[in-house]
């Protein structure tokens, strides 16, 4: 059909030559050039195109609307043949056309910016190739142009894709899938509308249903065209979807498990009954098998049926040597799969004691706090993967479960600053400045570095241990968040894709508390990380007490108008009224505002200063409309969380004071309306108080107070009972 159809053009294109017959020629021109573009023949459409460019010329419709349509179909013949900066030039230049002629809700101009969208894809510039393709679908829908519709939802779709947002593109290619349907047109376009539920399908590990869609894609494409670029790539997605599912179903460690059940055990109860419960066997450590992820490519080597013994030292000096020699004389195969041959190095299997088997896989053992930081993250994974099957004692599952609650806080954050900031070097600041230098094979090096960087900071803040490189993408499928990271991993080819992975792992971190904001270039948090990491060895009543300390020496600096305060000269009441106050907060609150007070401080933003400065609007407002510029300016928003806040702990004073009337006698006053040059009430040195909080720290305080008042306790009384401790 598609021959048929280009020989009537060519003989229509001779006719109208033959007949000097120029606007029926241009006509068929451009319906000409399409067809080539479409058929991937892209050294005809160039020459058409310049056949159409020289007949405008002869035609002298510059200006025109017909013009700018020739324009346009020229500028995606070179879009289509990869002279993008020759297809952007005519693309604006049909702009100006029709901006000139045309009502800006024309067809015509959705058509352009649909086009131009595209060529943006190509470019890998997918925000605008967004923002180019919504103008084209807020004119074909308010047009009610279904089929345009269609293409252009489609064509966003896999804009999408490429940006990551799964989400987005799924609900546009089902959109558009049905819209053609609808409308019985199912063409190449909707074959693209398959092709992106296909790669999404793909991409979030709905394999079996991407297969039927992109062969549906695949036949049309093939149909319509025949076998070009286009059928290519769909032929390449659907070969990933139908190799997703070739994996073996029987896992290493099934074989390894029933090995041991139908085979050694006996052995056990005939040769060494009386040691049963001291018998602890598993499959753990180095090897694809021990985290499941082996598949036919793992059994040339250290892979088959096999398992580990561990014993205590008393029990292996007793019965090593015969359990080993009980190992040795296994099958060698088992289930049809045979032992492979050991080429790593490393004894996987047999019998360990117990310290010797963890000694073997991290370096050492016992370890400490400190050890953490030098044992490799790929060493401290294999000695929690896999599984345990026998284990009466319980002295290997008690090793196991220690090491599986993670890093210690202190290492985590570290860890998190170290990946943070690789990831940053190598992805966002190395990677583009050796594309700018024209050095390709480095940027590609520094990009994959700084992925992988980033598959390592995601298992570190969900205090994974991260494996071996190799292993590093597949188990992303094992942490909470791996599934919303691997598309963005996936679709990497920019700095404006990596720059999305930086906004990621931002968003995330502040979300988990391990950062203050989202800033997503990462090497801007490792200050704060490391701090956060000293910090987080000390306990509550140490970070209380560093506080205080903190805030005395700028309360110290703090300068009044009538001269030194009294109470600047007297610790020991500042400390059991601070001190009371921060025993009651959490590690987490603590830590967050002793990293934003000294922060400040170093910038010489004295905190002390700022909140009796904000206390003055009540207490003093014509001194303080005289100051108040010297504050940061807080928003309407975080006023009303402020006042929120205020409102709930003023609750709980007044019905502390209602319960202990006495105890008011030598008290604040409670509320802002008793306030007086010489009275600062509770309110208002509250208010003053969280009013300089940074907003992460105002975050973490609400939530506290919020929760306090859902549980029913009184933070005011939980306050004065650490006063009258101290």
């Amino acid at each position: 059909m598609e021959h048929n159809a280009e020989d009537i053009l060519v003989q229509s294109i001779n006719e109208a030559v033959s007949a000097g017959d120029d606007q029926r020629l241009l006509e068929l021109l451009n319906e000409y050039v399409g067809l080539l573009r479409d058929k991937g023949e892209a050294e005809a459409s160039l020459k058409i195109s310049d056949n159409i460019l020289a007949l405008l010329d002869k035609m002298e419709l510059q200006g025109t609307v017909s013009y700018g349509t020739s324009l346009l179909n020229v500028a995606t013949a070179y879009r289509a043949a990869g002279k993008f900066k020759e297809a952007g030039g005519l693309y604006d230049e049909a702009e100006a056309v029709y901006r000139e002629n045309l009502p800006g809700d024309s067809m015509l101009i959705a058509s352009l910016h649909n086009n131009r969208g595209l060529l943006f894809q190509e470019q890998g510039l997918y925000d605008k190739a967004a923002e180019e393709l919504g103008k084209a679908l807020d004119i074909s829908e308010a047009n009610g142009a279904d089929y345009e519709t269609a293409v252009t939802k489609a064509n966003l779709s896999n804009t999408y894709v490429a940006l990551g947002d799964f989400k987005k593109a799924e609900v546009l290619a089902r959109e558009a899938a049905e819209m053609f349907k609808h409308i019985e047109d199912t063409d190449t376009h909707y074959a693209s509308a398959l092709y992106a539920l296909g790669m999404i399908y793909n991409l979030t590990g709905r394999n079996d249903e991407a297969v039927a869609l992109l062969r549906e894609a695949l036949a049309i494409m093939e149909k319509e065209h025949g076998r070009t670029e286009s059928y290519r790539r769909i032929a390449d997605e659907l070969k990933k979807a139908e190799g997703a599912g070739s994996a073996p179903t029987l896992r290493g460690m099934d074989i390894c498990k029933a090995f041991y059940e139908e085979k050694f055990v006996p052995v056990i109860m005939e040769k060494f009954p009386a040691y049963k419960g001291k018998i602890a066997a598993g499959l753990v450590g180095r090897g694809s098998d021990c985290y499941g992820y082996d598949d036919e490519a793992s059994r040339d080597h250290d892979w088959g049926p096999g398992f580990q013994i561990y014993l205590s030292d008393e029990t292996y000096a007793e019965i090593g040597e015969a359990l080993s020699q009980a190992y040795d004389e296994l099958p060698k195969e088992f289930m049809g799969y045979k032992v492979a041959p050991v080429v790593s190095g490393h004894k996987r299997r047999g019998v360990f004691t117990v310290n010797d088997f963890y000694k073997n896989l991290l370096g050492k053992y016992p370890i400490t706090d400190e050890d953490y930081l030098s044992i490799p993250d790929y060493a401290l994974s294999t000695s929690v993967n896999g599984c345990v099957f026998a284990d009466d004692e319980g002295a290997f599952s008690l090793i196991r479960e220690k090491l599986s609650e993670g890093y210690p806080e202190f290492v985590q954050y570290l860890k998190i600053a170290q990946y943070s900031a690789e990831f940053s070097q190598c992805a966002q600041y190395n990677f583009p400045r050796m594309l700018n230098r024209g050095d390709e094979l480095t940027a590609k090096v520094m990009l994959y570095d700084g992925l992988k960087a980033a598959m390592k900071l995601a298992h570190v803040i969900e205090n994974k241990y991260p494996p071996h490189d190799k292993w590093l993408f597949k188990s992303l499928d094992e942490l909470e968040n791996g599934a919303d990271l691997k598309p963005l991993l996936q679709a990497v080819h920019d700095l404006t894709s990596v720059d999305r992975i930086g906004q990621f792992f931002s968003q995330l971190m502040y979300e988990k508390g391990f950062i203050s904001d989202t800033d997503d270039y990462l090497d801007h948090h490792t200050e704060e990380l490391s701090m956060k990491s000293e910090l987080s060895r000390l306990t509550v009543e140490q970070l209380a007490k560093k506080v205080v300390r903190l805030e005395f020496e700028a309360f110290d600096k703090v300068q009044n108008e009538g001269g030194r305060a009294s109470c600047q000269d007297d610790f020991c009441t500042f400390d059991i009224m601070r001190e009371s106050q921060y025993l009651t907060w959490t590690k987490e609150m603590l830590m967050q505002y002793l990293y934003d007070f000294e922060i400040e401080f170093r910038k010489g933003h004295n905190l002390i200063t700022e909140k009796y400065g904000r206390m003055m609007e009540s207490t003093a407002p014509a001194r303080y409309a005289e100051i108040k510029d010297n504050f940061p300016v807080i928003s309407p928003e975080k006023k009303q969380i402020i006042e929120t806040i205020v409102a709930i702990q003023t609750g709980m004073t007044e019905d502390f004071y209602n319960r202990h009337p006495d105890l008011l006698k030598q008290a604040r006053s409670i509320h802002t309306s008793e306030d007086t040059e010489y009275n600062t009430s509770n309110e208002t040195y509250l208010r003053g108080e969280i009013s300089t909080y940074s907003d992460k720290m105002l975050e973490l305080y609400g939530r506290f107070i919020v929760a306090k008042a859902q549980a029913g306790e009184n933070l005011t009384e939980e306050i004065i009972s650490h006063t009258v401790k101290l």
